[in-house]
């Protein structure tokens, strides 16, 4: 089973703007939105 934390962090203005109009363009949440954001950059770290 996937074990889900909660946080909470500080985004600056410009990038919560991407994100928002990022997830809105996925039919995402901003939450899920940031979430594959965040497995697409693991896998990038992991391939290079």
């Amino acid at each position: 089973m996937n074990e889900q934390l909660r946080t909470q962090v500080r985004i600056p203005r410009e990038l919560m703007e991407w994100l928002k109009e990022m997830a809105k363009d996925q039919s995402r949440s901003m939450n899920g939105q940031l979430v594959e954001v965040l497995k697409q950059a693991k896998r990038a770290q992991a391939s290079a």
